[in-house]
């Protein structure tokens, strides 16, 4: 069954690569600049966020909100004027940002609220993650669950005494609205001052008790690597793939630790290697057939709504496309598969083509909403990639449609099973039918399916383009630097190490400060600002050493080595063997946090350790050897508890066990 899927995807789409994507110069990108200018021609007034370079801030930069960006301008008045902070944590291509932002942001009602009575302020959470680190954990242990856009409301202390994530303009089915919690948090904030004090002064001793990790020795338990291969197994879904119930992420972390086992697995693990070649390629085959992933353009959707793959979160992020590239060609080395192969060319294909700087950087991210093509007044999430029967019926002949539509489950009335805003309508997401994932297809078919993608393409493109989060991130790309280095080591595709070197070149060039050789996070518009957290240090390295084993310059390997070294000097706790993830200059910060549990992306102390691992192989530096021992060890305690949530990092123990 797997080999005549395999056999039918290779056939198709490995013709289809030549025009799958148009040229760089053909694509008229969609950035922020479109909305400040359409602001500027509706007469509306800036407020001070006008003046910063944080796409995410600009868009709130005409709000009628007297918004500030984080900074001590902000606290100060906070201060001198005795009122409470709003504190809104976003970015740019973040759907629910958007609601919020036109039910709310827009709102002169509820902009006169806050601005009477609190100091509003803008955090982007992919230029500032470490503010974001210290009050996602104030949101999930106030709300019990944590997202974005994050509404936090602080003392003047920067303390959290309450969070939460969306709210609708008004009140709605018991469910509270943002001007009556407005409202409700004024009144505790004038009557209850003294009760609000104490409860943000517990909420935040109890996130750096637990965001903190011990100092204290400890050592793994003998069975760690049986108990986080259980709770995987136990996670896994045997019918669609992935782990947990919708809505489904790709849980990097757990794509690492699998990894692991497959590749160095030793004999006494035969059984597991198996079982973990079984999950992952199960995972990734249903992925890839999926409306997650982009069917005619290329590319990783952030997450799934629904369990099987099929109904996407619609934005694309830079990491995305880099972890997921890893995940496919870690399992490609193993399978051969040319789905991986078509998938892995594709996915760095669209990066090129739609993420890329002209000098080789990548940008961060394409928005999950865009105008509709029948209405560009209006915007929906999804609406450029969504087809209606009618408009497919349109474009192609009778045999192409006979094709598209059986292939794709394409219905009148739309395929969309799952549809949690009815916004979507009688439209259709592009994912492969059952019965055509094991199915081999005639020439004819095949011919057809090809001819009718091209035309979809073309068309597609001549859409209005989804918002272009065109801000460069030294961190994703580092993961991208890695996942193409990686591609070209697997596929032996000159051009990916091509993109890689481009890419290295370019954050060396424009990130990297020459003089106190301290790294940017980010640069947008020519220049590069934000002092780098740990995250930006351990992508780049990472990138660095993997882009040395594919190109065998040495220059990639010293530029690592004396990164790792800024790295120590800036992160590196002793008292806790292990790396703290944001700097110590900036004061504002409640608490420096290290840990090694994975998120959105694995963990940064695990791609620290992994460094390390490499660092002092290939240097022979056995203070860094020593080093990669502790860091694992000072974690234990905490895996030990929760192993699955430290997947990244028990990867890493089980290569080097």
């Amino acid at each position: 069954m797997v080999k005549s899927k395999l056999k039918f995807t290779a056939l198709l789409f490995i013709a289809a690569a030549v025009w799958l994507v148009p040229s760089y110069a053909a694509i008229k990108q969609n950035t922020v600049e479109h909305v400040l200018s359409e602001a500027k021609k509706a007469g509306l007034k800036p407020n001070r966020l006008i003046s910063e370079g944080s796409p995410y801030l600009l868009q709130h930069a005409y709000n009628p909100v007297h918004w500030y960006a984080w900074g001590e301008e902000a606290f100060e008045k906070a201060r001198k004027e005795n009122k409470p902070i709003f504190l809104s944590i976003g970015y740019s291509t973040c759907h629910w940002c958007h609601v919020m932002a036109h039910e709310s942001f827009e709102n002169e009602q509820v902009a006169k609220i806050l601005n009477e009575h609190f100091i509003s302020i803008k955090v982007d959470r992919e230029e500032r993650p470490d503010i974001d680190n210290v009050y996602m954990a104030a949101t999930q242990l106030i709300n019990g669950s944590g997202g974005w856009p994050m509404t936090v409301f602080l003392n003047n202390k920067l303390e959290p005494f309450h969070a939460g994530t969306y709210y609708p303009r008004e009140s709605v089915d018991g469910y509270k609205g943002f001007i009556e919690l407005l409202q409700t948090i004024n009144g505790l904030w004038l009557k209850e001052r003294e009760s609000v004090d104490a409860i943000a002064t517990a909420v935040t001793e109890k996130i750096r008790s637990t965001e903190t990790t011990p100092a204290e020795k400890a050592v793994f338990r003998a069975d760690i690597h049986d108990a986080i291969f259980d709770e995987i197994t136990q996670a896994f879904d045997t019918e669609y793939g992935g782990f947990g119930n919708a809505p489904k992420f790709p849980r990097h972390g757990l794509f690492a630790y699998l990894s692991s086992v497959i590749h160095y697995g030793d004999k006494k693990d035969s059984d597991k290697k198996q079982e973990a070649i079984f999950m992952l390629q199960k995972t990734l085959d249903e992925m890839a057939h999926g409306g997650i992933y982009d069917q005619i353009g290329g590319g990783f959707h952030r997450y799934s709504v629904d369990e099987q793959w099929q109904v996407p979160h619609f934005e694309k992020m830079l990491y995305s496309q880099a972890l997921m590239t890893i995940a496919y060609i870690d399992l490609y080395a193993v399978t051969k598969s040319p789905l991986y192969e078509r998938v892995i060319n594709q996915t760095l294909d669209f990066v090129e083509k739609e993420m890329t700087h002209p000098r080789g950087g990548f940008y961060s991210a394409l928005d999950a909403d865009s105008a509709k093509p029948e209405n560009s007044k209006e915007k929906a999430e999804g609406a450029y990639y969504l087809w209606s029967a009618a408009e497919l019926e349109r474009l192609l002949t009778e045999d192409e449609s006979m094709v598209i539509n059986a292939y794709f489950n394409i219905l009148k009335k739309g395929n969309i099973r799952l549809d949690p805003q009815e916004e979507f309508g009688e439209k259709n997401i592009l994912y492969v039918s059952d019965e055509y994932t094991d199915t081999e297809l005639s020439k004819i078919q095949r011919e057809s399916l090809s001819s009718a993608f091209k035309k979809l393409n073309s068309v597609r493109f001549k859409r209005p383009r989804p918002h272009l989060d065109d801000k460069i991130i030294t961190a994703w790309n580092g993961m991208m630097i890695s996942a193409l280095s990686k591609a070209y080591q697997g596929l032996n595709n000159s051009k990916h190490l091509e993109s890689a070197k481009r890419a290295a070149r370019f954050v060396e060039k424009h990130l990297l400060d020459k003089k106190t050789f301290k790294l940017n996070r980010r640069m947008r518009a020519g220049k590069a600002s934000i002092e780098s957290g740990l995250s930006d240090y351990v992508w780049f390295i990472r990138g660095l050493i993997d882009l040395y084993h594919a190109s065998n310059n040495k220059h990639w390997l010293s530029l690592a080595t004396r990164l790792q070294k800024k790295q120590d000097q800036l992160f590196y706790d002793k008292n806790g063997a292990a790396y703290f993830e944001s700097g110590s200059t900036d004061k504002s910060i409640l608490f420096r946090s290290k840990t090694a549990y994975d998120g959105a992306l694995p963990a940064e102390n695990a791609v620290a350790i992994e460094n390390l691992y490499e660092l002092s192989e290939l240097t022979g530096n056995k203070e860094w050897k020593h080093r990669t021992e502790q860091s694992l060890n000072s974690f234990a305690s905490v895996a030990n508890v929760n192993p699955a949530a430290c997947a990244s990092l028990l990867a890493i123990k089980y290569q080097n066990q």
